[in-house]
């Protein structure tokens, strides 16, 4: 595995320096020369078949000259066909003094050829135009000739650069790869721990300087490791006490958070049978103060009738009073036993998280009256605004009322601090398969910052007075979890706070539910007697 790596790292060495030399050596060279060898393959065919066909223009200017003055055709043929034995002449044509002509030469197969030489000159003698020559010379044997000769430079090129390459690569592998893969071998058997390990090197230049470190480093680590073992022990310990002292902190402070959470249940439920007491007070005690006159009043009216004092008028009176007095009774009976219809309701709310179906304007007003007294010792208000339509819930109305309560109670206690007056609004608005409750006042709302942290556990502004910090986490939890529903909170400094329950018509089954209906669907059916 070690040599397989090794050579996977000097194969991507080599080749990147390989591509390094390439690219900056061998490319530039190689474009350089391109540029170079096409300029001049270029003029070297012009250049070379200009000369070639100027030449042969001036042969063909001396050998024609006796031809033309003497007229005899027959002799410049035989001038042409040597002339001709060149493969780039294509034609010649020569014409007299008057224009006509003289003799001509075309090669066999010849085509025009756009880019081939044309040269046309005069035959003079004696200072006098006895004829014309045109000339018409290929560029192709030029063309073919330089391109022999440019392959011929390509492949001396070609293996000077794969000689260079070679030589490159070769001095790369011995200086460079070599050196370096006895290194990671080297580093390879430190991390396996084998400080036994050695490293050579040949050359003495900045590998046998590195090797130096690493064999240092290889004697710091091969210290380390033989205390390393006392000190992870030692460290796995004390990350266990840790965990462990961590571990019964949570659990203490989930007793706690448990325990705080009970017992703010009960102050709720401790308030509202204090409330409650306190306004049966009155009707209760305006029927006693009233029995006790109808009882004077009857015995009045007994002594006179057994004296045989009665009157008329005294019966009549007496008769009044009774009728009075027992209204007056009726109503208080009647005012208390509604006091007590809602407590009860409210109370086994309170204490049970059974399910069922309520009407919503009715649950609220039992609240609001078991929240009577409150708002009847303080300046502040109670405002219930209803929607006429009465929404059925099949849900958990101990929750909601806890809820409910705990928003009103944290309006009084947090939203009207240092106010002498301030108003609580409770709202229901309808949304198809959900209700949305709405709890707002007028008071002093919240920070940013207050506002971040509402719902986080023991976070209260009245730590030390009264307050746990459980309030609105515990309505936030009751309302996700056990109302299936959602809570928005809107609030500004000085503007007072409007929170917002959004929950279904439908509560949402309850793992509670689920396990007792996979019981009653597991349990036998009750078995039939004749």
């Amino acid at each position: 595995m070690s040599n397989s790596n090794n050579d996977k790292t000097s194969n991507r060495l080599r080749w990147f320096l390989s591509s390094v030399v390439v690219g900056s050596i061998i490319i530039p060279a190689f474009i350089v020369g391109t540029i170079e060898i096409t300029f001049r393959f270029n003029a070297e065919i012009n250049d070379r078949s200009t000369k070639e066909a100027t030449a042969l223009m001036e042969v063909l200017k001396e050998g024609l000259n006796p031809p033309l003055w003497s007229f005899i055709p027959e002799n410049a043929e035989h001038l042409i066909d040597g002339v001709a034995l060149n493969s780039a002449v294509n034609r010649i044509t020569v014409t007299d003094a008057l224009g006509d002509l003289f003799v001509d030469y075309y090669r066999v197969g010849y085509t025009p050829e756009p880019d081939a030489l044309t040269l046309t000159d005069n035959v003079v003698r004696e200072e006098k135009i006895i004829g014309k020559i045109e000339l018409e010379y290929s560029l192709q044997p030029a063309r073919t000739q330089a391109r022999l000769e440019t392959q011929q430079v390509l492949i001396i090129t070609t293996a000077q650069v794969l000689l260079s390459l070679t030589v490159i690569l070769f001095i790369i592998n011995r200086r460079v790869n070599k050196p370096l893969a006895k290194l990671k071998e080297f580093a390879h058997e430190v991390a396996r721990k084998n400080f036994d390990a050695n490293i050579t090197t040949v050359h003495d230049d900045e590998f046998s300087d590195l090797a130096d470190e690493l064999d240092f480093m290889k004697v710091a680590l091969k210290e380390s490791f033989d205390h390393l073992e006392d000190r992870v022990k030692q460290r796995t310990e004390d990350l266990t006490r840790v965990n462990k002292e961590l571990t019964e902190t949570v659990q203490r402070l989930e007793d706690a958070k448990d325990s705080l959470v009970q017992t703010e249940k009960l102050a709720a439920l401790g308030a509202l049978v204090a409330g409650v007491s306190h306004e049966l007070n009155t009707p209760i005690g305006n029927g006693r103060v009233m029995s006790s006159s109808l009882y004077e009043t009857a015995k009045q009216l007994k002594a006179n009738f057994e004296n045989g004092k009665m009157t008329k008028s005294q019966f009549e009176s007496a008769l009044d009073e009774i009728l009075q007095g027992a209204n007056l009774i009726e109503r208080n009976l009647l005012k208390a036993v509604n006091l007590v219809q809602s407590f009860k309701k409210i109370a086994v709310d309170r204490t049970s998280d059974s399910r069922r179906v309520f009407k919503i304007n009715e649950f609220i007003h039992e609240i609001e009256s078991t929240l009577h007294h409150i708002f009847k010792s303080k300046p502040y208000e109670l405002v219930v605004d209803l929607e006429e339509q009465d929404a059925e819930l099949n849900s958990f109305p101990g929750v909601l009322s806890q809820i409910i309560s705990n928003l009103i109670n944290n309006s009084i206690m947090h939203g009207f601090e240092n106010q002498s007056t301030g108003t609580v609004t409770v709202s229901t608005r309808s949304q198809g398969s959900s209700i949305d409750i709405t709890v707002s006042d007028d008071g002093i709302g919240m920070t940013d910052d207050v506002k971040k942290r509402i719902f986080e556990p023991f976070f209260t502004t009245k730590m030390g007075k009264g307050g746990s910090g459980l309030g609105m986490h515990i309505v936030h939890n009751l309302t996700t979890v056990s109302l299936g529903g959602q809570l928005n909170v809107q609030s500004e400094e000085g503007k007072g706070t409007t929170v917002t329950l959004s929950i279904p018509l439908q509560a949402p089954t309850t793992d509670k539910e689920k396990s007792e209906a996979k019981k009653a669907q597991q349990s036998p059916p009750p078995s039939s007697t004749n």
